[in-house]
């Protein structure tokens, strides 16, 4: 833009130079031929033939004042040479000054006079004026400029803002893994500790001489518990890694849904009762799909687990229902327990997240469970949900393609 304002002052100057120069030079000659038409006036010697024989492309034509009576000369601009019997009439061409300044575009004639003359030097900037399209190159190369700056500028404040955004994903990213690798190094810590201290408890116990088969017969199931608990922890651990890698490979095959559900829900139901719950079944019957059962069973023990591990109360309620709508199979496992944080729904498939559970010490887990059960349902073509109901607990949803 500063290059255009420059460019159009010293054009400007410059055509104001050359309207200057071509007033002058007009004007000088149009003294000239006045000054010559007075010297052949007086020059009684020189008939009016010789007087009519100026030749001079400025000059349209000449006659006597008793020959202009006669005409109509309101369209024209001449001078008046001598009296009103003896005098001379000169026209000049209207055309002359624009034929003059032909070569330059930017400067216009504009013809402003009719009638007589009563200076020869005549011309002046209202005749001979600068062109206003003159500057219309310059204002449209300086608004090209301009719109390509501006887009360009636009277009590298867009990159500079996503590459800030980036950069922001990524630290943020960065400080979500370091707090993530924290709290596994926290719930790993914590699972480890609970079972491997409870059985040194029991194994001192053990090496004392004077304990009954009684005592034994209560803290061999709890150390078989504990060692189970370790167990699942370090299983869960490799799930992960062999997940993160694609180690594991699915083998689907075509089976009856409902049947499935029904023995796995035989197998947990005396783990769901014994502690005082209840565990409700509606499982439509003959619903097929194409999965991996083992992969299912897992999902659905990691699911029962968490309902029993985040109870509200002593009583839990877990209900399983499966129902087939149109093409797809759809199972719901719903409790009646501490339900999860808000707005933390997809949150809580990511890895070593459980929301602010961790506040709760005393609720063992490693936030991996519902992590490996996301990547079962996604392995076997499904989809998984989980949300809050209207009283209490939440409910955890699969949906499956059904072969028919």
């Amino acid at each position: 833009m500063r290059n255009t304002e420059h460019t159009k002052r010293f054009l400007t100057q410059t055509l104001k130079d050359e309207q200057e120069w071509g007033i002058e030079f007009l004007n000088a000659h149009y003294s000239r031929i006045y000054q010559n038409a007075i010297k052949i006036r007086m020059d009684s010697s020189i008939s009016l033939y010789q007087q009519a024989d100026i030749s001079d492309p400025a000059i349209s034509g000449i006659i006597t004042n008793q020959e202009m009576k006669n005409l109509n000369s309101t369209d024209s601009i001449y001078f008046v040479i001598g009296g009103e019997k003896a005098g001379l009439v000169i026209f000049l061409n209207k055309e002359y000054p624009r034929a003059m300044l032909f070569g330059n575009d930017k400067l216009e004639f504009v013809s402003s006079y009719s009638g007589e003359l009563r200076n020869a030097n005549w011309l002046s900037t209202e005749n001979i004026r600068i062109n206003p399209e003159a500057f219309t190159l310059i204002e449209r190369t300086g608004h090209k400029y301009f719109k390509m700056l501006a887009m360009e500028g636009s277009f590298f404040i867009l990159l500079i803002m996503i590459g800030a955004y980036m950069i922001y994903r990524a630290l943020k990213r960065t400080k979500e893994i370091r707090e993530e690798q924290l709290l596994f190094v926290h719930s790993i810590t914590h699972e480890l500790k609970i079972p491997i201290t409870s059985m040194n408890l029991f194994v001192d116990t053990l090496k004392r001489r004077d304990y009954d088969s009684k005592l034994t017969a209560e803290l061999v199931p709890k150390m078989k518990e504990d060692l189970a608990r370790l167990n699942q922890l370090i299983d869960n651990i490799l799930q992960v890694r062999k997940l993160t890698d694609k180690e594991i490979n699915s083998r689907p095959i075509e089976f009856d849904l409902s049947d499935e559900l029904e023995r796995f829900a035989g197998r947990v139901r005396e783990r769901v009762e014994s502690p005082g719950g209840k565990l409700k079944l509606d499982i439509q019957k003959d619903v097929k799909i194409l999965a991996d059962p083992s992969e299912l069973i897992r999902i659905w023990e990691s699911l029962i687990d968490n309902s029993l591990k985040y109870r509200k109360s002593e009583t839990v309620e877990i209900e399983i229902n499966l129902r087939a709508f149109g093409s797809q199979a759809e199972i719901q496992f719903i409790d009646n327990g501490l339900g999860i944080p808000e707005g933390m729904e997809k949150k809580l498939f990511e890895p070593f997240y459980r929301g602010n559970i961790e506040s709760m010490r005393t609720v063992a887990g490693s936030g991996l469970g519902l992590y490996i059960a996301g990547e079962f349902v996604r392995r076997n073509g499904g989809e998984i949900s989980i949300r809050n109901n209207a009283g209490d607990g939440c409910t955890v949803t699969q949906r499956y393609k059904i072969r028919t």
